[in-house]
């Protein structure tokens, strides 16, 4: 098999995982779980780094100087005040939110606690994993996961406010 070959099918393999247009809600779900899992992982990786450089990083540890770390205090609340790092920090939050609650639920699924009962599969009917129960969890978090990121705007911004 050339490496060409090999390149194409593993983007038509990403492709296929990341686009999950025309399968069910299992698909659907399993890529929410996975990019919810990669945005989440990589924005707890820039807040670390963001926090501990908020107050002017190492350098007041190390030296104190309360003058340099007020005002750099002061640079970052400026600087993060900011309607796109709200918005920002509402999507997060309703990853957050979902990665959680359809964690749960897979959780559940794997200990056998939400799987329907098994049955025979009739002939040209496809096969459906999701039992009603997990239908029910996934829509769950997705409505979870919105009410946290309307209640993050609204706590950030004051959309819903008169």
């Amino acid at each position: 098999m050339s490496q060409r070959v090999r390149w194409s099918t593993a983007l038509q393999n990403l492709k296929t995982m990341l686009i999950p247009g025309k399968y069910g809600l299992e698909r659907w779900s399993y890529t929410l779980q996975r990019v919810s899992g990669v945005v989440v992982s990589l924005y707890f990786i820039a807040h670390v780094l963001e926090t501990g450089s908020f107050v002017g990083g190492v350098t007041v540890w190390a030296i104190p100087d309360y003058d340099f770390a007020e005002r750099a205090y002061r640079e970052a609340v400026s600087f993060l005040k900011n309607p796109i790092f709200d918005a920002g920090l509402a999507v997060i939050g309703l990853l957050v939110v979902f990665h959680t609650i359809n964690g749960v639920r897979l959780v559940l699924a794997h200990f056998g606690l939400v799987l329907g009962s098994p049955r025979r599969r009739e002939i040209l009917e496809t096969p459906a994993s999701f039992s009603n129960r997990q239908r029910a969890l996934f829509w769950l978090s997705i409505s979870l996961a919105i009410f946290a990121m309307l209640y993050t705007l609204d706590a950030l911004m004051g959309v819903f406010r008169p």
